[in-house]
């Protein structure tokens, strides 16, 4: 299937090195930030040794899914076995929010995995404008692929003491996303971690739930309790829920990251959380009906949060129960 003149011997070399610099100074105007480039290869043993411990320890029995395909989320090949490289993609969000926003900042209003696939799409029709035909797959948080070690791995960044990935440019408000192709573009350096010292994300996490680096309990994360968990909250539960700013999810610990004290606001209105989520008061989405919900939130990533949990966390956040 692939027949660009990448199968000439004699331009090889010369238009992989001529790809890359296309890549790097087109990805812009295809919506993203930051691209980086990875040998497809198995996860690094070091690593792949300690995921394997953290996700099969009680710290995240409650997301079972992360031990599911786990042979696979540490070696991609297997996924895509005839891909070469991985190119990793960073795409910007932040948008600066009133105190009294109840929402985090990655509430767009089209669910980003569905903005960043079409933007994903449009870039690999005019990659195959430039070399000739190619086998790809591209990814968005929608299969095992290890996007904060990939994006670590191509240079965009390092993943820092709360697990999430940090650039320099954008700090840590960054959609990842992966294109893996079956044709060889010299690797990146990896990011250099740049966290050092500081542990303002283990201090300030205001349910206690970062206990060192990287090792996070979910059982207590806002994020999870209000996303991901679909049982009754418990009394303990309601509690931490009740020390977070939001109704779902949690930015705390990148709010007070110092890589996220002067980066961009970005003006991208498919990729930031849209004026009329700010607006409206707090009395608004507690009179809304499960009909009213569902199409108030059905495109964006809050649809995956049932109705009755949106409400029973709002009703907890009210500090009504």
């Amino acid at each position: 299937m692939f027949n660009s003149p990448l199968k000439k011997q004699g331009k090889h070399k010369k238009l992989r090195n001529d790809l890359k610099k296309i890549i790097k100074e087109s990805i812009n105007k295809f919506g993203f930030d930051k691209v980086g480039f990875s040998k497809l290869d198995k996860v690094e043993e070091k690593i792949a040794l300690i995921y394997k411990d953290a996700v099969g320890s009680f710290l995240y029995k409650n997301l079972p899914y992360l031990q599911r395909n786990l042979e696979i989320r540490l070696n991609p090949e297997l996924l895509f076995p005839e891909g070469k490289t991985i190119i990793s993609l960073a795409t910007g969000y932040y948008k600066k929010l009133p105190e009294n926003c109840f929402f985090p900042k990655y509430l767009t209003k089209v669910d980003y995995h569905r903005v960043l696939k079409k933007r994903m799409k449009e870039f690999v029709l005019f990659l195959k404008k430039e070399i000739g035909d190619f086998n790809y797959r591209f990814f968005v948080d929608t299969a095992p692929v290890f996007e904060k070690y990939w994006a670590y791995k191509s240079g965009i960044g390092w993943i820092g003491k709360n697990s999430l990935l940090i650039t320099k440019e954008f700090g840590s408000f960054v959609f990842l996303s992966e294109i893996i192709v079956d044709f060889e573009i010299e690797p990146d350096v990896p990011g250099e971690n740049l966290c050092v010292d500081c542990i303002e994300c283990i201090r300030n996490c205001p349910a206690g739930a970062i206990e060192s680096e990287n090792r996070i309990d979910v059982k207590k994360c806002i994020s999870y309790l209000t996303v991901e968990k679909r049982e009754k909250l418990t009394e303990e539960e309601k509690q931490l829920l009740k020390k977070g700013k939001y109704i779902s999810g949690c930015d705390t610990c990148q709010d007070v990251c110092p890589w996220n004290k002067k980066i961009p606001e970005k003006s991208d209105e498919e990729i930031t959380i849209p004026d009329e989520f700010i607006e409206k008061n707090i009395e608004f989405y507690l009179r809304m009906s499960k009909n009213e919900y569902n199409e108030y939130f059905g495109r964006t990533v809050l649809s995956r949060v049932p109705y009755d949990v949106f409400i029973d966390n709002l009703k907890v956040f009210l500090k009504k129960v």
